[in-house]
């Protein structure tokens, strides 16, 4: 699995207000798994998200063909039963751990009968294929990923956690951010690609200064988010920074005339940069949060 690197990118759209200290909390059972040569964690606490009023506007209204496709076929509701998710990458390949309520004989069962091939290793069923791979170590945990990758975590045995300079990283996200991401390493160690020549193509290789980065997201009273990077050099945190504010000046300029409320939501985005640390903060308000999914469903 590639890592989310769109979700670096999202950091200029929305940002946050109101956090309470850090750090953000793991769910120990999944700390406890993350791999040694973790490099990017994207996590998120669904419990929480799912009380959220913007959650449950979207749930009310979103066509869920596809995720009622997806429990059918797995026996899993999101919606329902799963808590937190965690998601790994060494910047090649990646895991995807989930905590939340399973009944292991009936997913098993599904699983296999939509092709899935059941294989043991150290008393663990492993349900997939060579390149992707089930894991259920009990009702409570699961996880997701390339089958050499799961017999490793089975491997390992003793406890893991965060990689040292990764939990420094997590310490600055606020507690309250339901949804979060941290990078260390480069975004250059990410297996990113882009057409060559291309507009996406610079952007990857301006992104690729990056050195570390966090994200944290509150969906608690609107939508809020915030995002800091610290790159290579000065210059290159400056070329983040004028991409970012470019990238709000088009946002501005297609704004159509018959939403000029959406140009509150581009005034209310902060981009600043101070030597090699560039910052995005912004708040989108409940009102307006409201207005923006309402367009958005609509389109």
């Amino acid at each position: 699995m590639r890592p989310c690197w769109a979700f670096v990118l999202g950091l200029a759209l929305v940002g946050c207000s109101g956090k309470k200290p850090g750090p953000v909390r793991i769910d120990p059972a999944l700390e406890a798994l993350i791999p040694a040569d973790t490099v990017f964690v994207v996590g998120g606490n669904i419990d929480a998200v799912r009380e959220t009023p913007v959650y449950q506007k979207l749930l009310s209204r979103v066509p869920l063909t596809q995720l009622d496709e997806f429990t059918r076929k797995t026996g899993i509701d999101p919606r329902k039963d799963l808590s937190q998710i965690l998601s790994c990458s060494n910047g090649k390949n990646g895991v995807l751990m989930v905590r939340g309520k399973f009944k292991i004989p009936d997913l098993e069962a599904r699983l296999q009968s939509q092709g899935a091939t059941r294989s043991s290793y150290k008393n663990h069923d492993l349900f997939g294929f060579e390149r992707l791979s089930f894991l259920f170590l009990n009702s409570s945990t699961g996880i997701v990923g390339r089958a050499a990758d799961l017999r490793s975590i089975i491997d390992r045995g003793s406890p893991g956690g965060l990689p040292p300079a990764l939990r420094d990283l997590m310490r600055t996200i606020p507690a309250n951010d339901q949804v979060w991401a941290a990078l260390t390493g480069g975004l250059e160690s990410l297996n990113l690609a882009a057409p060559s020549g291309s507009n996406m193509a610079n952007i990857v290789s301006a992104l690729k200064t990056v050195e570390t980065a966090t994200i944290g997201m509150d969906l608690s009273n609107g939508i809020g988010l915030a995002a800091a990077v610290t790159c290579k050099t000065d210059r290159d945190a400056k070329f983040v920074h004028d991409m970012l504010k470019g990238v709000i000046g088009i946002g501005r300029l297609n704004t159509p005339d018959s939403h000029p409320e959406l140009l509150q939501l581009y005034d209310g985005i902060q981009v600043t940069q101070q030597q090699n640390h560039a910052e995005v903060t912004a708040q989108i308000s409940a009102d307006l949060a409201d207005r923006f999914l309402d367009l958005w469903l609509k389109r």
